[in-house]
């Protein structure tokens, strides 16, 4: 398909992961090269627990001279593309895949076509110019690509965390989870944030290491319904409302957990070998079998060997060293907002523990991107904190250095022009003062206005893809100029 700024191609690239179909995967080219000297990429390397989706952008979509790649995971369907294989929950087979896919986006190999990915556009594809999104869990998967091959990746030169949860205890949600909070917009427990009411109070907050933090697992308990689970009251039984797994354990309705309110942890179903197993985080795990209660836990939920034998294969946390030594190069921008999109903790520790893991063992490392390059995407000046590269992030000043902007899709594709244009440039420096490369057709700073009637208070919805609502009252005028942060 074919727009305005850009096209995109289907194509399925080989990979023993995914048998004799191979790996769907949606490759967006820009009409122009971001640069004189040709198109960088990007892949995005999914979220979740699923095998992603191709979903291919507006027609309005503008690449800024950058190609984009999307692919599913082994076994992944969607819109009638479908990757071959079957899906592992972000283990070898999707760690094999990813890694296939970087090799096309290197130029490396062809598409079962027989193509290579500069084989569609007459302009030159900078395959030493490569990028990795690591979207949310999709982070892991990426930090298992560096640590396991030590070849074959010398084109990629940065990747950017979008708030991935580095731990299994991130992943499952053991210190909190922001949709358990029946509303994020009212401050229920009344500590000045509104969205952290479900968040585990025997998480001792600042606590956490690179593989483990310190929840007081002394109310820890099993029940066949509702699985691990925190006792708090200590009436021997789970307290909640609703239907499991739809629960909530706020039974007082004051829309906060409270000290004597139990807490349920989340486990991951899977199916391995054709058998379903429940996989709760190993800190969960073992502190359960410190205790006995796996005397009355069915075989279907792993021990802590197999627990932590699977996290091993999925979470970033556990390889860091091999990163570095397989990876030396690697520059980091790690995306945090104070508003978590799944953690419901107050000291964002999957956040600084991530950054500081790779600032630790020398990379460059950048919390958010440079505010000329949110402001050229905006188009307005949204008043975002700007951070320097390699500053000293902690516990207790990680809230100073978040953003409170929003919009997500922006601050990525922020992210992506302002770490290839760095790498292009071979610029490092701690701070930029401007855009670095501006695309000629791309005015600086565009205008962001919009003509609307407005009769006593009009709720004007804004038109970007988070939904951002204004409320504007003014009386008895025809239009008004509404400026959209």
């Amino acid at each position: 398909m074919e727009y305005e700024k850009y096209f995109y191609t289907i194509v399925w690239i080989p990979c023993d992961c995914a048998g004799e179909k191979g790996l769907a995967t949606m490759v967006i080219y820009p009409k122009q090269p971001r640069y004189e000297e040709g198109a960088p990429v990007v892949v995005t390397s999914q979220g979740g627990h699923t095998p992603g989706k191709i979903q291919p952008p507006p027609p309005d979509f503008d690449p800024h001279g950058i190609v984009w790649i999307e692919f599913l995971f082994p076994g992944g369907r969607m819109e009638g593309f479908e990757s071959g294989g079957v899906f592992d929950y972000g283990g070898r087979a999707c760690i094999e895949a990813l890694y296939t896919v970087l090799q096309y986006a290197q130029g490396r190999i062809s598409n079962t076509a027989g193509k290579r990915i500069s084989d569609y556009v007459n302009y030159p594809i900078l395959t030493d110019n490569v990028g990795v999104i690591g979207n949310s869990n999709g982070g892991n998967i990426a930090g298992q690509v560096f640590a396991r091959y030590r070849e074959g990746l010398e084109g990629v030169n940065y990747v950017i965390f979008y708030e991935t949860p580095a731990g299994d205890h991130y992943v499952l949600g053991d210190l909190g989870r922001i949709g358990d909070d029946p509303n994020r917009l009212e401050d229920a427990d009344g500590d000045g944030i509104p969205w952290d009411d479900a968040r585990n109070l025997k998480y001792i907050e600042g606590s956490c290491d690179e593989t483990s933090c310190q929840i007081d697992f002394s109310t820890l308990a099993y029940d066949p319904t509702v699985g691990f689970y925190l006792d708090n009251n200590g009436d021997g039984k789970p307290n909640y409302v609703g239907r499991y797994p739809r629960v909530r354990t706020d039974v007082d309705g004051s829309g906060a957990l409270e000290p004597d309110e139990d807490f349920i942890f989340m486990a991951l179903n899977v199916n391995l070998e054709d058998r379903r197993r429940l996989v709760y985080s190993y800190l969960v795990t073992k502190a359960a079998w410190d205790k006995g209660l796996f005397q009355n836990v069915p075989e279907d939920v792993m021990r802590p060997d197999e627990a932590l034998k699977f996290w091993l294969d999925r979470e970033i946390c556990y390889h860091y060293d091999e990163i570095s030594q397989n990876m030396p190069w690697l520059k980091v921008m790690q995306l945090g907002f104070m508003e978590d999109h799944v953690q419901a903790t107050r000291d964002h520790p999957h956040v600084v523990i991530n950054y500081n893991a790779f600032k630790k063992r020398g990379h460059w490392v950048r919390l958010n991107p440079d505010k000329s390059y949110i402001e050229h995407l905006a188009g307005v000046k949204p008043g975002v904190k700007e951070n320097h590269a390699n500053i000293e992030l902690t516990f207790d000043n990680v809230v100073r250095h978040l953003l409170l902007f929003r919009d997500v899709r922006l601050i990525i594709q922020a992210a992506v022009l302002e770490m290839a244009d760095r790498t292009q440039l071979n610029n490092w420096s701690e701070d930029l003062d401007r855009v670095l490369i501006l695309e000629e057709s791309t005015p600086p700073q565009p205008s962001c206005r919009y003509e609307i009637e407005v009769v006593e208070g009009y709720l004007v919805t804004a038109p970007n893809h988070n939904k951002l609502y204004v409320r504007i009252y003014q009386p008895k005028t025809s239009l008004y100029d509404a400026k959209f942060p």
